[in-house]
C-alpha cells in the first residue's frame, strides 16, 4: 500500500462502520496501537491500556450488549427506502454495525486509569470522568489516524457506557481503569473519501467570543 500524507489522512478520516471480517495482521495491529502510545498525556502519565477482543465469544458478548444499548438509546428502525440524506446514511451504517459487530476482526477497548487529584474529595467524584481520561482522546485520535494511514477502517463509539460494569466482569478489567472508548476496526467495505464539516470561520473567534472574521 502506498503511503499518503498527513493532511490527506486527516481530511479523509471518515467513520467506517461497514467492515470486512478479514483478519488484521498482528504487525499492523501492533503498529496501530504503538501510534496510540505515542500520544501526549498529562505529566506523561500515559494512563491508557488496551483490551484487544478477537475471539468469537468475546465479540459476540460485545455485539449482543451493544445491540441492546443501541435499541435502548436510539431504536433500530431503518430510514425510509429512498432516503439518501446524510442522516439516513449514517443511521443505516450505525444499525449495520450494531447487527454485525461480532463479525468485525478487532474490537478495541481503550481503557484509562482513574487518576483523581488529591484535592478532589471522593464524594465529588461519583458519576464524573477523572481528568486523566482527557489524555485518552489524543491516544484514540492517533489510533484512528494510524488506521486510516494503513488502510483500515474504524470508528469511535461510547455506546459501551450502557454496559460498562458487565465489560469489567467479562474481560477482567481492574476497577482502577475505566473503558473510555470502543473502536471497531477492520478493512472497510466502502471507500475513504473527503469529509464534510462546518467552516473553520464559523467556529473561530479572535481574542474574544463573538469576534469572528468570516473571510478567514
Amino acid at each position: 500500500m502506498s503511503e499518503i500524507g498527513l493532511f490527506e489522512v486527516i481530511h479523509t478520516l471518515r467513520s467506517m462502520r461497514r467492515l470486512k471480517p478479514d483478519p488484521i495482521p498482528r504487525a499492523v495491529l501492533r503498529q496501530v496501537l504503538e501510534a496510540g502510545t505515542k500520544a501526549p498525556s498529562g505529566q506523561n502519565t500515559q494512563p491508557w491500556a488496551f483490551v484487544v477482543v478477537q475471539e468469537p465469544d468475546g465479540k459476540r458478548f460485545l455485539q449482543e450488549h451493544y445491540h441492546q444499548a443501541m435499541l435502548h438509546r436510539f431504536g433500530l428502525v431503518q430510514p425510509k427506502p429512498g432516503d439518501r440524506s446524510p442522516q439516513a446514511r449514517m443511521r443505516r451504517a450505525a444499525v449495520h454495525l450494531a447487527e454485525h459487530l461480532h463479525e468485525v476482526p478487532v474490537l478495541l477497548l481503550v481503557c484509562g486509569r482513574r487518576d483523581w487529584p488529591a484535592v478532589v474529595p471522593k464524594d465529588k467524584r461519583e458519576g464524573k470522568a477523572p481528568p486523566s481520561f482527557g489524555s485518552i482522546y489524543p491516544c484514540v485520535q492517533n489510533i484512528l489516524l494510524a488506521c486510516r494511514g494503513l488502510g483500515l477502517g474504524a470508528t469511535l463509539t461510547t455506546m459501551h457506557q450502557f454496559f460498562e460494569e458487565e465489560l469489567h466482569q467479562r474481560f477482567a478489567i481492574p476497577e482502577e481503569y475505566g473503558v473510555v472508548v470502543l473502536i471497531p476496526m477492520g478493512y472497510p467495505q466502502g471507500k475513504f473519501g473527503s469529509i464534510s464539516r462546518r467552516p473553520v470561520a464559523e467556529v473561530t473567534h479572535f481574542d474574544q467570543w463573538g469576534n469572528q472574521d468570516f473571510s478567514f
